[in-house]
Protein backbone atom coordinates (compact mmCIF):
# COMPACT_ATOMS: atom_id res chain seq x y z
CA UNK A 1 0.00 0.00 0.00
CA UNK A 2 2.88 2.50 0.70
CA UNK A 3 4.16 1.92 -2.80
CA UNK A 4 0.91 2.66 -4.31
CA UNK A 5 0.56 6.03 -2.03
CA UNK A 6 4.16 7.09 -2.97
CA UNK A 7 3.00 6.84 -6.70
CA UNK A 8 0.35 8.76 -6.35
CA UNK A 9 1.80 11.13 -4.17
CA UNK A 10 4.46 11.56 -7.29
CA UNK A 11 1.58 11.59 -10.00
CA UNK A 12 0.54 14.79 -7.91
CA UNK A 13 3.55 16.68 -7.38
CA UNK A 14 4.80 16.10 -11.04
CA UNK A 15 1.17 17.49 -11.81
CA UNK A 16 1.25 20.33 -9.57
CA UNK A 17 4.28 21.86 -10.85
CA UNK A 18 3.57 21.33 -14.49
CA UNK A 19 0.21 23.39 -13.94
CA UNK A 20 2.78 25.84 -11.67
CA UNK A 21 5.22 26.00 -14.51
CA UNK A 22 2.30 26.52 -17.05
CA UNK A 23 0.74 29.20 -14.82
CA UNK A 24 4.25 30.78 -14.62
CA UNK A 25 4.30 31.21 -18.26
CA UNK A 26 1.18 32.53 -18.93
CA UNK A 27 -0.33 29.53 -20.83
CA UNK A 28 -3.87 28.34 -20.38
CA UNK A 29 -4.05 24.60 -20.07
CA UNK A 30 -5.42 24.42 -24.02
CA UNK A 31 -2.13 26.26 -25.46
CA UNK A 32 -0.05 24.53 -23.48
CA UNK A 33 -1.67 20.83 -24.34
CA UNK A 34 -2.12 22.25 -28.26
CA UNK A 35 1.66 22.99 -28.26
CA UNK A 36 2.72 19.58 -27.06
CA UNK A 37 0.21 17.46 -29.00
CA UNK A 38 -2.23 16.48 -26.40
CA UNK A 39 -5.28 16.32 -25.54
CA UNK A 40 -6.99 18.89 -23.08
CA UNK A 41 -8.56 16.63 -20.59
CA UNK A 42 -5.20 14.58 -20.56
CA UNK A 43 -2.90 17.39 -19.60
CA UNK A 44 -5.41 18.24 -17.11
CA UNK A 45 -5.42 15.10 -15.38
CA UNK A 46 -2.04 14.84 -15.70
CA UNK A 47 -2.09 18.36 -13.65
CA UNK A 48 -4.42 16.85 -11.31
CA UNK A 49 -2.57 13.82 -10.59
CA UNK A 50 -5.18 11.30 -12.02
CA UNK A 51 -2.49 9.85 -15.09
CA UNK A 52 0.80 9.87 -15.05
CA UNK A 53 3.32 11.77 -17.21
CA UNK A 54 4.81 9.31 -19.99
CA UNK A 55 8.54 10.07 -21.11
CA UNK A 56 7.61 11.29 -25.02
CA UNK A 57 5.02 13.58 -23.38
CA UNK A 58 7.47 14.81 -20.64
CA UNK A 59 9.68 16.17 -23.45
CA UNK A 60 7.27 18.08 -25.27
CA UNK A 61 5.82 19.71 -21.88
CA UNK A 62 9.37 20.54 -20.76
CA UNK A 63 10.38 21.52 -24.14
CA UNK A 64 6.89 23.99 -24.45
CA UNK A 65 7.03 25.07 -21.40
CA UNK A 66 11.12 26.62 -21.77
CA UNK A 67 12.39 24.15 -18.90
CA UNK A 68 14.69 21.12 -19.41
CA UNK A 69 12.76 17.69 -18.55
CA UNK A 70 14.30 17.35 -15.06
CA UNK A 71 12.63 20.36 -13.62
CA UNK A 72 9.44 18.84 -13.79
CA UNK A 73 11.01 15.29 -12.40
CA UNK A 74 12.42 17.16 -9.31
CA UNK A 75 11.54 15.59 -6.38
CA UNK A 76 13.02 18.02 -3.78
CA UNK A 77 10.49 20.40 -3.20
CA UNK A 78 12.60 22.56 -0.99
CA UNK A 79 15.01 23.42 -4.04
CA UNK A 80 14.42 24.53 -7.21
CA UNK A 81 16.16 21.71 -9.98
CA UNK A 82 19.42 21.92 -11.31
CA UNK A 83 19.64 24.94 -13.90
CA UNK A 84 15.93 26.33 -12.90
CA UNK A 85 15.10 29.32 -10.69
CA UNK A 86 13.02 28.51 -7.72
CA UNK A 87 10.50 30.89 -9.06
CA UNK A 88 10.40 28.61 -12.70
CA UNK A 89 9.17 25.71 -10.13
CA UNK A 90 6.54 27.25 -8.75
CA UNK A 91 7.97 27.94 -5.41
CA UNK A 92 6.95 30.85 -3.02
Amino acid sequence: MDNIDHVAQERQRVGATIKALREYTGATIDQLATRVGMARPTLANIEAGRRNLNRKHLRAVAAALGVPPIAIMWADEDEAAPGVAKHEAGAA
